[in-house]
């Protein structure tokens, strides 16, 4: 084939030219097919006539199957007037023309990049020579590039970090989105960019001398900046690192910023946290400790090392450290508590235990602690507490403790012996009541009730001291029919010239109280009697249960009680406004009923005279 193929003057062969060409034709790499070409009345037509055998490898069309076969047939009516298309424009051009395309054929879908070229006799294109290079592969390459294109440009554009791109001179060759936005700039805009045009001098500058770092030296950088933007400063922690060509040369800088505000932000928090944990610490003396449950390693803060009267590097960072200083008596309850928290039984690691202190002295503190991390298993790997010194606290309570012991036993004495001289002074005053009677000497008279007088000081200030004695977890279940019937009966022996009568009958209901109860109805009913100056006082008692609440109401036909005293004679040592006695009486009243619970207040009696009346909880 000569240039003069594409001139319109036909190709001169000469015997050995022939020769060589069919060895070119046979022996090429390239699929090469020959296509003779008639000229019809309207139209070309193109028949095959040979292919190599490298076309026929590459195609899986055999020569025989090839030839006399048109483009039509040999591909269908589709696909064949598309090749006849291309054959016809390299006939009408008369010159050599090349394009790409896809082909189904025997051997499989393939991409051919093609090159015809016509073969010109006698002024006319009479056959056309093809050469085609097999591009599948590249093909395919182009197309894997091409979606990991559009997937990078995809994450590029969804990405919050700021990503973008600049030359060696500073100029932006690419943003995504998120640079975009925090920069305010749209895509059209990024052309010719520089930090100039985004930053305050300063920060241009800075943003300059870093990227020539990364450019010049190959380095990656790491730079945590506060970058100044249309909204308003950010706190961003910015990567930049060189991009390099075929060649191994520097040729841009590729920076991937990353908002770090509200990080910043929960660091100096917690920063402050810290702090402020620290001086509560310090302040509180509290000792800490953090337990490695995997290594039995413990870190003891300042405070827990000092506690004991050591230094910290005296301390030992180990459970041994701890373990050796608890009390031998306690070690077994403390180390079941912490197997109950361990095992998740309780919410908390929580003793009281005694320590050895470097003195050699035991001190008591009080542990906490609770387990801050488990593994995948659900088993505890880490826990932390704290160490609170309460041996002041225990010296305290050993002291209240032994006063109340004290106390116990002084008021056992005294409830023996004031018991037993009271009953003396009681039967005496008997004896001289008889002996005197009732025109005995005034003077002798008055000493009598003087005595009983001193009787009734006396019980009362008794009663007073076991109320003192009692706290509210002293309570138990007591009935109100027993107690309120034996002081009922007590009153009516010791007052032969009141009648004290009940009205219907007491519910056999329980409160919640103790044995001072006795002593409030006994107050109620003695002061009912004492106070009353009717020649023949009254008293009437009722009980009602009312759905959970028991009321004792005890009247009597008394004076009655001023309004503006009704509250201030419950008052401690308020003595009434006729009244000779201590003033305890109603105080012990008020103060047991509160105990248990209750309420009591007075109201008038019709047509004359007080009520008492006592609230109380039934137990059921």
């Amino acid at each position: 084939m000569s240039d003069d193929s594409t001139t319109g003057e036909p190709p001169v062969f000469g015997d050995e030219s022939v020769g060589v060409y069919e060895t070119v034709f046979r022996e090429m790499a390239d699929a090469v097919f020959l296509i003779d070409v008639e000229r019809t009345k309207h139209d070309y037509e193109f028949i095959f006539r040979r292919n190599n055998a490298s076309h026929r490898q590459r195609t899986g069309l055999s020569e025989d199957e090839l030839r006399g076969q048109t483009p039509r047939e040999l591909l269908g009516d589709e696909q064949g007037a598309t090749v006849a298309a291309n054959y016809r424009r390299c006939a009408e051009q008369r010159e050599t023309i090349e394009y790409e395309e896809r082909l189904d054929l025997p051997g499989g879908t393939s991409y051919w990049q093609t090159k015809l070229s016509p073969i010109v006799e006698d002024g006319r294109v009479s056959q056309i020579v093809g050469v085609a290079r097999d591009i599948t592969a590249q093909k395919e390459q182009e197309r894997e590039l091409k979606r990991v294109n559009r997937r990078f440009e995809t994450v590029l554009e969804t990405m919050s970090a700021a990503v973008f791109l600049k030359d060696t001179d500073g100029t932006y060759l690419l943003m995504n989105q998120a640079c975009r936005e925090l920069f305010g700039v749209g895509d059209e805009d990024i052309t010719g960019l520089t930090d100039d045009d985004l930053f305050p001098p300063a920060t241009a500058q800075e943003a300059r001398a870093n990227d020539r770092q990364v450019a010049e030296n190959g380095e990656i950088l790491e730079i945590e900046e506060t970058v100044p933007t249309a909204t308003g400063s950010t706190v961003r922690l910015t990567r930049k690192s060189p991009v390099y060509d075929d060649d191994g040369d520097i040729v841009a800088v590729c920076g991937v910023s990353t908002d770090i505000t509200e990080q910043k932000e929960r660091e100096r928090e917690l920063q402050r946290l810290k702090e402020r944990f620290e001086l509560a610490v310090e302040g509180a003396n509290l000792g800490v400790w953090d337990w490695d449950m995997t290594t039995d390693e413990v870190e003891f803060n300042e405070q827990w090392a000092r506690m004991l009267g050591h230094s910290p590097d005296e301390i030992e960072p180990h459970l041994e450290a701890w373990e050796q200083r608890v009390h031998p008596d306690d070690l077994d309850q403390v180390e079941a508590a912490l197997e109950d928290h361990l095992a998740g039984e309780t919410d908390r690691y929580d003793t009281e235990h005694r320590m050895r202190t470097a003195d050699g002295e035991w001190k008591w503190i009080r542990d906490i602690g609770e387990v801050s991390e488990r593994d995948e298993n659900g088993d505890p790997v880490r826990a932390v507490g704290i160490h609170l010194d309460i041996n002041e606290r225990k010296e305290y309570e050993r002291t209240i403790e032994q006063q109340r012991d004290n106390l116990e036993v002084l008021n056992q004495i005294v409830r023996h012996d004031v018991r037993n001289a009271l009953q003396l002074v009681l039967a005496y005053g008997d004896m001289l009541e008889d002996t005197v009677g009732e025109d005995g000497e005034a003077g002798l008279r008055q000493l009598l009730e003087a005595g009983e007088e001193a009787v009734d000081i006396t019980r009362t200030a008794g009663e007073v001291t076991e109320v003192l004695l009692h706290s509210e977890d002293d309570r138990t279940p007591v009935n109100v029919r027993s107690v309120l019937t034996e002081q009922v009966d007590d009153v009516r022996a010791s007052h032969e010239r009141a009648t004290v009568s009940v009205e219907g009958r007491i519910p056999n209901v329980t409160v919640l109280a103790d044995e001072m109860l006795e002593s409030v109805f006994r107050n109620l009913l003695n002061n009912a009697v004492a106070h009353n100056d009717e020649e023949l006082p009254e008293i009437t008692v009722s009980v009602t249960d009312d759905d959970g609440t028991v009321r004792v109401r005890i009247a009597d036909n008394g004076p009655g009680i001023p309004d503006d005293q009704k509250e201030q004679i419950f008052e401690e040592g308020e003595k009434g406004f006729d009244s000779n006695g201590t003033g305890l009486g109603l105080y012990l009243v008020r103060t047991l009923v509160d105990r248990y619970g209750g309420d009591v207040w007075v109201e008038d009696n019709e047509p004359e005279g007080s009520v008492f009346v006592v609230t109380l909880r039934s137990r059921e």
